[in-house]
């Protein structure tokens, strides 16, 4: 199988907040996702988790790389990597599946 099409545990993590009735900053959520996942892929199995006030809120944040570059849509999760060919392991320690939502 080709390293792209392996899994991997993202992280996202709630930068900041307007309303902390409807997220906390820090909250932090775990998806399992392939490498050659697009963002908006990331989006839409994170916005699964959220309904109501709470899913109108999320969806005003935009998705960011520990370095705060924001991501699109277009962009996939392979583009964060520093090396394409790293382990699932190597990207963990730098931290490189780590994102942050923010409002900004």
């Amino acid at each position: 199988m080709d390293l792209n099409e392996s899994e991997i545990l993202i992280k996202i993590r709630i930068g900041n907040t307007l309303n902390s009735k409807l997220l906390n900053a820090g909250d932090t959520y775990y998806l399992n996702m392939r490498r050659n996942s697009f963002i908006c892929e990331i989006l839409d199995s994170l916005y699964e988790g959220f309904s109501g006030e709470s899913l109108l809120e999320i969806k005003k944040y935009r998705l960011y790389t520990k370095n705060i570059i924001r991501l699109y849509n277009t962009n996939m999760v392979i583009d964060t990597f520093t090396n394409t060919k790293d382990t699932n392991q190597e990207i963990y320690n730098k931290g490189e599946n780590v994102f942050y939502m923010l409002v900004t």
